[in-house]
């Protein structure tokens, strides 16, 4: 439901609970596909008759489209967008009520916030960031944190990183791994991977922007020394000039054996993911990483580093390698192109690796440590 008047919280509610939608405005990323997950979750979870405690509060810019929402109200409110909107109107229109904030930041000016902190990357590899951007988050992620009613992070990696540049909470930090239900959602374009000049099982997908912490770099190299010269590296990703340096690699010419795709919806995402020999997810860094879930959810073997959060949310369902290496990658790629039933072991691992992820876990989680779970389904004047 959406609503467009700047009204007080659902009087449905002793004490109404209010969520930062700041993410509806912005360029889908993981950190905004899982909000708006983790919210249709928590509608799922705590709607009932219609109605729920929930209320997104949006910018004038938002994208409502993007929720599947049973009893949660969504209203646009204020007249400012980004930081502005964030740090002066947000605040004012949720009062005194608890604020879930599941985009990294949070209204300084409030004092019930709910945060959800991806990573601690602006502190362990700042070169991909603009130094604005950098010094900003660097000072407003502690304060924020150590403020918080309740920290929130998405896996044991980042909760350790974060607390060791000091983004800690006296109430501890609880984790949310991220889920895969969206994908059983999508539509799979199975014509994409022809529309962009690929033939099925004749190519790597690589899923991410040029920021550093990506390695597209050692993709890009990795695909060179793949033996089967008729393999192309498929990049899919666009980087954010107002986030990223300006220094950050910028991506390679595409030549014969890579071609760059740019951003693309879901329905295509998805018959890429189909489609690929694997995905090749080489990254330096990452607080979670979606891609290697959504690729084992879709039936594509993955190709991962083993650094950061990755081997914890891969386990043994992909195969780990070495992100500095460019000959380690590529000896990867070239077993899985020759050798079917180490493709098919990968192909039945991933499927059941994907199955333990879940946004209504994570909501679940969310949903007792805010103390939401045993909220009451009925008008408080029933």
């Amino acid at each position: 439901m959406t609503e467009s008047a700047p009204e007080s919280g659902p009087e449905s509610w002793p004490a109404p609970v209010y969520v930062n939608g700041r993410f509806l405005a912005q360029r889908q990323t993981g950190v905004q596909r899982a909000a708006a997950e983790l919210v249709t979750a928590l509608d799922g979870l705590l709607s009932s008759d219609g109605r729920s405690p929930l209320t997104v509060l949006a910018p004038p810019d938002a994208d409502t489209g993007r929720l599947r929402l049973d009893g949660t109200t969504v209203r646009r409110i204020g007249r400012c967008t980004g930081y502005a909107w964030e740090q002066w109107e947000l605040p004012r229109a949720a009062g005194g009520s608890l604020l879930i904030n599941l985009g990294n930041t949070a209204p300084l000016l409030h004092r019930r916030n709910a945060i959800l902190i991806h990573d601690a990357s602006v502190f362990d590899r700042p070169d991909g960031y603009g130094w604005k951007f950098r010094t900003a988050m660097r000072w407003l992620l502690p304060v924020l944190a150590r403020r918080a009613e309740a920290l929130f992070t998405v896996s044991r990696f980042s909760a350790d990183r974060l607390a060791a540049h000091g983004i800690a909470n006296r109430h501890g930090c609880t984790v949310l791994p991220s889920g895969t239900e969206h994908v059983a959602r999508l539509a799979v374009d199975g014509g994409a991977p022809a529309r962009h000049g690929l033939e099925p099982g004749r190519y790597v997908l690589f899923v991410g922007s040029p920021h550093p912490n990506k390695n597209l770099a050692g993709a890009l190299a990795a695909i060179g020394r793949v033996g089967d010269p008729g393999l192309r590296l498929a990049v899919v990703g666009a980087a954010d000039p107002r986030v990223f340096a300006a220094d950050a690699p910028a991506a390679a010419r595409p030549g014969d054996r890579a071609v760059f795709l740019g951003a693309v919806d879901d329905a295509e995402m998805a018959g890429l993911y189909a489609g690929a020999l694997a995905l090749l997810f080489p990254s330096y860094y990452e607080g979670s990483g979606l891609p290697p879930l959504e690729a084992m959810a879709l039936g594509c073997p993955v190709i991962a580093s083993d650094r950061a959060s990755i081997p914890e949310v891969c386990g043994d369902a992909a195969r780990l390698v070495d992100p500095d290496d460019p000959a380690d990658m590529a000896a990867a790629i070239d077993r899985l192109a020759a050798d079917d039933p180490a493709r098919d072991d990968l192909i039945a691992r991933g499927h059941a690796r994907a199955g333990l992820f879940t946004w209504r876990a994570a909501a679940e989680r969310l949903a007792a440590t805010l103390g939401l779970a045993g909220r009451p389904t009925s008008r408080a004047s029933d």
